[in-house]
C-alpha cells in the first residue's frame, strides 16, 4: 500500500455540518476501493489568490490516506463530479507524518483557544490511529 495526501478546496457557502457530509462520503468511496484515511485536517475558510468559479474564498480540507492508486484515481473521480468542490490535489508520499501541517500549526497560532485546540487535536490523532 502506498500513502497519499489529497487536498480540496470546497465552495465557501457551505457549512461546518455540509463539508463533514462531503468528507465522510469521500471516506465511504475509499473504504469500496479497499483504502483508508488515516487522518483528516481541515483548515478553514481561506481567501483564494484569484477567483475560482466566482468564488473568493473557499474551505479547505485535507485527507491522509493509505491505499492503491485505483482507490486514488475513485476518489478524483467522484471529486471531479461533485458541484461543491471547487480544486483538488492528489500526492503521493513517502510516509505519513505524525505532527500536524504548517497549516494546522498556524491556524492554531492565530487562535485564542491555541492550547485547548492542540490537546483536542492530539487526542483526536491519537484515537485514529
Amino acid at each position: 500500500m502506498s500513502y497519499y495526501e489529497s487536498v480540496f478546496i470546497t465552495r465557501q457557502e457551505l457549512g461546518d455540518k455540509e463539508i463533514e457530509k462531503l468528507i465522510q462520503s469521500l471516506k465511504k468511496v475509499l473504504e469500496k476501493n479497499e483504502a483508508s484515511v488515516v487522518s483528516t485536517e481541515f483548515w478553514g475558510l481561506r481567501n483564494l489568490a484569484y477567483k475560482i468559479e466566482k468564488n473568493k474564498k473557499g474551505h479547505y480540507v485535507m485527507i491522509q490516506i493509505e491505499g492503491s492508486g485505483k482507490a486514488i484515481e475513485e476518489l478524483e473521480r467522484n471529486m471531479r463530479i461533485d458541484e461543491n468542490i471547487i480544486r483538488y490535489l492528489s500526492l503521493k508520499i513517502d510516509k505519513i507524518s505524525d505532527i500536524p501541517s504548517i497549516m494546522v500549526k498556524k491556524t492554531l497560532e492565530n487562535s485564542t483557544y491555541k492550547k485547548q485546540e492542540e490537546d483536542k487535536f492530539m487526542k483526536e490523532k491519537l484515537v485514529k490511529r
